[in-house]
């Protein structure tokens, strides 16, 4: 057992009413009294201070009495610290008892209690994370909520330091910042960082750092406020990765892509395609976002501008063109919508331009294209009359509307007279252009109401719409006297046979209809012949 020159001074060791202790440089109890054995529950092979305090805090005391023993006066190691085989804190006290032939250590721990205890019973109850630690960054106290986040027991983080919660890179970073604050009492930092859960997952937090002074020992120590932002750092770098992902899309689309806050005026973003599409920089349009009207043809700048800036437009979708200085010319459409937010609150504008200019080439080709296509089908390519199909739609349309209103009309069956022998002697150039000449023949003989047709070789038809029986006698004349023949071989002359059927009840289709014209065509065709051949007799 130790002993002092003073009896009294072991008595009063004995009998203190707080734990105390005495230790050499080794760090063994040498004596301990009552309140340390029932504090410390000492077993008769556990003699060494190291299995109740952690080693740092001893070695810290050892470096302070090395540098403070040569001293005439010095005052007692002092810290705040919390005991492996207790969850309460304790103010551990440590003076020089003696250093011949070595030094000797007298430990006094006193209870600690908290600079406000109302503050200290406030931070057990807050959400929020809340811990206390030293310099070194060993925890002082630490709330529930601090041991939730984190997954801890209490008894599990004392061992552990706050950096060792913190992932290695970041704390790191934040070890400057606390120190300098340890040099500037009273300040605060804040740094967003990642701890590391027990489980072993990372966790974003928002620490806020506040150094403060222990009444009791005088020691720098720091109060920890720790919000989990976990959700919305995952948010941030949701949005992050979505905005990269926007701009990767946007800057490889043909269109114009544009952003802008709720006032089109104030745009945020334009991707490069305008560079391709207007033909001058982008950054234009950040400087002035009205620009684009510039180059817009002026009977259609207006609509454009009136459009697109408007406060009560919510979506839109139009066309307008492009007029550059060498006369060129773009068709752009311009679409886009307003996005509001949950409370119905407009919060930006998105649209698109595109360049339509093939687009609109390409159907007004296929418009073209349409065009001459309905007319290979509606008119004989040589005559240039209507075609067999396109006369017969003629027919049965004036058939059906006869079956409504009893609309007359008169069919006329047209034949070339000697056309064979003419085709045989003079060659189809000949016989194509006595073709050409009936057809014209035809439609100049008939009225603009009327139409004529070719129905194939060298047969046509005449439809008279709306014709009175009165009328047909004077048609029929016109289109039976001579045809002009110039252009053709001297002793070509063209005439044709015609036969006509006014449409009647009795007529039961337009097949039927044309048949009968063609049979009356014949019939006077016939009755011509037999004149012919009666005369030369």
């Amino acid at each position: 057992m130790f002993q002092t020159d003073s009896p009294f001074q072991m008595q009063f060791f004995e009998l203190a009413p707080v734990p105390m202790v005495i230790i050499n440089d080794l760090g063994e109890i040498i004596q301990s009294n009552r309140e340390c054995q029932q504090l410390f529950q000492i077993m008769p092979d556990e003699a060494n201070i190291d299995g109740y305090l952690s080693s740092a805090t001893w070695n810290e005391v050892i470096r302070y009495f090395q540098v403070v023993s040569q001293a005439v006066q010095h005052e007692p190691f002092t810290k705040v610290v919390r005991l492996t085989r207790s969850k309460d804190t304790y103010i551990f006290k440590v003076n020089l008892l003696n250093t011949v032939p070595s030094n000797i250590y007298i430990v006094a721990l006193t209870l600690y209690y908290p600079d406000d205890e109302l503050n200290e019973a406030l931070q057990e109850r807050l959400p929020m994370g809340m811990a206390r630690v030293d310099t070194e960054g060993r925890f002082i106290s630490v709330n529930p909520a601090y041991l939730a986040m984190l997954g801890y027991q209490d008894e599990e983080i004392q061992p552990l330091t706050e950096f060792d919660l913190t992932y290695h890179s970041d704390a790191n970073s934040e070890k400057p910042l606390r120190e300098n604050l340890s040099l500037s009492s009273g300040n605060q930092y804040r740094v967003d960082k990642r701890y590391l859960h027990k489980n072993g997952h990372q966790i974003w937090v928002r620490t806020f750092v506040s150094s403060i002074t222990c009444k009791y020992t005088n020691q720098h120590q720091f109060l920890i406020a720790v919000l989990d932002i976990h959700e919305e750092k995952q948010l941030q770098e949701a949005i992050t990765t979505s905005e990269r992902r926007f701009r990767a899309i946007a800057e490889n689309v043909s269109s114009v892509v544009w952003i802008s806050a709720a006032d089109p005026a104030r745009l945020f973003y334009v991707n490069k395609c305008y560079d391709t599409i207007w033909e001058e920089k982008v950054e234009v349009l950040y400087h002035d976002p009205r620009a684009f009207l510039n180059k817009i043809h002026p009977s259609e700048r207006e609509m454009a501008e009136s459009t697109r800036f408007s406060a009560s437009t919510d979506s839109w979708n139009i066309n307008y063109r492009l007029l550059f200085d060498d006369g060129r010319v773009k068709h752009i459409r311009d679409s886009g919508n307003c996005v509001f937010d949950g409370n119905g609150e407009l919060i930006y504008r998105v649209g698109t331009l595109t360049d339509i200019t093939a687009e609109i080439d390409q159907r007004d080709t296929v418009v073209v294209m349409a065009k001459k296509l309905r007319e290979m089908v509606e008119y004989d390519s040589l005559t240039g009359i209507k075609s067999r199909h396109a006369i017969m739609t003629d027919i049965q349309e004036a058939y059906q509307e006869f079956d409504m209103t009893s609309d007359p009309s008169v069919l006329v069956y047209i034949d070339a007279d000697g056309f064979k022998n003419i085709n045989d002697s003079y060659g189809h150039d000949v016989g194509d252009k006595v073709l050409k000449a009936i057809a014209g023949h035809l439609t100049s003989n008939i009225r603009d109401s009327d139409v004529a047709g070719r129905i194939g070789g060298d047969e046509f038809v005449v439809l008279l719409r709306h014709t009175a029986t009165a009328e047909i006698p004077h048609i029929l004349e016109r289109l039976k006297c001579d045809i002009e023949s110039d252009g053709l071989p001297e002793g070509v002359n063209v005439s044709i046979s015609l036969g006509a059927i006014e449409l009647s009840e009795k007529v039961v289709s337009a097949e039927q209809w044309l048949s009968e014209a063609d049979k009356t065509m014949y019939q006077h065709k016939r009755s011509r012949k037999k004149m012919r051949l009666s005369r030369k007799h």
